[in-house]
């Protein structure tokens, strides 16, 4: 049954922090190239916001400063008063990789200072689509009314603030994890499993987060929860819970790898890896929610030969990657990471224009087999050559299978 929500068609209101008065011509020029903009330009942090927490706001705009700290900060009170306002950095050239990170984690995008305003006023009101989408009332009502609905484990929340800190060591990150027996005795499990291929034994958490880094420990951590949430329950045989798990891992670290081979940011690497590890918890939040309905679906979908999310968005008005993408958000996860788990199977509704961790997700899944499902329902991704071609990458296809190629065999190997 199709979404039959009002669309709203009120103009976006954007609010905008300039400090220095580099922005000072746009209040006049926003009118030209985003005529649904009501642009509100600021000169002064707490006053943002104070404009805040008087009422709703579609985005915010911060100019970056020297201070990245500062900007950083001020962005997480944007993200507390406001969490689903599009939160936007302009500059920050002269950050560090590691200020980058923390910013990317807390902001939608981050564009250089030189960006034009008809390129932003088409990110932005892209963004404010997606925003919709995942806000909807149909969505948020269906994963309201889940049983089995968990909360972010209190280890993922620590380890954000871990990375955040400018003091946390190996040693204190791998207590942090030890406080939750059962999330580390699954993540020692996974670092030692034949997925991430070690030649020896990993036998304490300190030695896998110097090996691994925090940002991958942070996403093993989470899908660590999330699998002991959600639990194959003793008559579904339509698929294997754990054979999803073992191939989300594949599928997260080939993302990561294909990142790598692009020549990507470190943060994109860490998000595409994170985006990988969870872009069918959708599925199975479908599957323990209403077992006997999605088992209809997974029928319908192999007897048809459709693609299962088509099956999905006419069942049920919504498909596993917006389901997930929708927890995801509600947990203030970064981003990138909810858009290619929204996106993964449809990258071509994106706006990008070139390589995300959405592009690393979509083509890792795509280059990776199925897991056996019922009646040989295909649960992968087609590759999408539109939107290869539309972010200028579709030469790097055959390189990128070679690649793949590597982690089908260990899949395989160990089916």
């Amino acid at each position: 049954m199709a979404d039959k929500e009002k669309k709203t068609t009120r103009p976006l209101k954007v609010l905008m922090l300039d400090t220095t008065g580099g922005y000072y011509n746009w209040g006049t020029n926003v009118s030209s190239v985003a005529e649904d903009w009501e642009l509100t330009r600021l000169d002064n942090g707490d006053a943002l916001l104070e404009l805040l927490k008087q009422g709703h706001c579609d985005a915010v705009l911060l100019s970056c400063s020297l201070r990245a700290a500062a900007d950083i900060s001020l962005m997480q009170k944007v993200a507390y008063i406001q969490p689903k306002a599009i939160r936007i950095f302009i500059g920050g050239q002269y950050w560090n990789q590691e200020q980058r990170a923390k910013a990317s984690d807390i902001s939608h995008r981050i564009f250089p200072e030189q960006v034009k305003m008809p390129e932003l006023a088409s990110r932005l009101n892209y963004l404010c689509k997606i925003t919709r989408l995942l806000n909807r009332s149909s969505l948020h009502e269906y994963i309201g009314n889940l049983n089995c609905l968990p909360t972010p484990p209190g280890v993922y929340r620590e380890l954000t603030e871990a990375i955040h800190s400018e003091v946390a060591d190996a040693m204190a990150i791998s207590k942090i994890i030890e406080r939750d027996p059962g999330v580390a005795a699954q993540v020692m499990r996974q670092v030692n499993s034949a997925y991430f291929g070690f030649q020896r034994e990993i036998t304490n958490l300190r030695e896998a987060v110097t090996l691994l880094g925090l940002r991958n420990l942070r996403g093993l951590a989470l899908s660590s929860h999330l699998n002991s949430q959600f639990k194959q329950s003793a008559d579904w045989k339509d698929f294997s819970f754990e054979r999803m798990h073992e191939r989300s891992l594949l599928v997260a670290r080939l993302a990561q790898a294909i990142s790598r081979k692009a020549g990507a940011s470190k943060t994109t690497q860490d998000h595409a890896f994170l985006g990988g590890l969870l872009h069918d918890l959708g599925v199975l939040i479908l599957a323990s929610h209403d077992p006997e309905q999605y088992r209809k679906v997974l029928r319908y979908s192999a007897k048809k030969q459709k693609p299962l999310y088509l099956v999905e968005k006419a069942v049920y008005s919504f498909f596993h990657g917006e389901v997930g993408a929708a927890l995801l958000a509600m947990w203030r996860l970064p981003e990138s990471v909810v858009e290619s788990v929204m996106l993964h199977h449809v990258p071509h509704l994106s706006a990008d224009t070139g390589f995300t961790a959405l592009t690393a997700v979509h083509v890792a899944d795509a280059l990776l087999p199925s897991i056996d499902a019922i009646g040989q329902c295909n649960m992968a991704s087609e590759l999408c050559t539109r939107y290869l071609e539309q972010i200028g990458v579709a030469s790097e296809v055959p390189q990128w299978r070679m690649l793949a190629n590597e982690y089908r065999l260990k899949m395989v190997a160990n089916a």
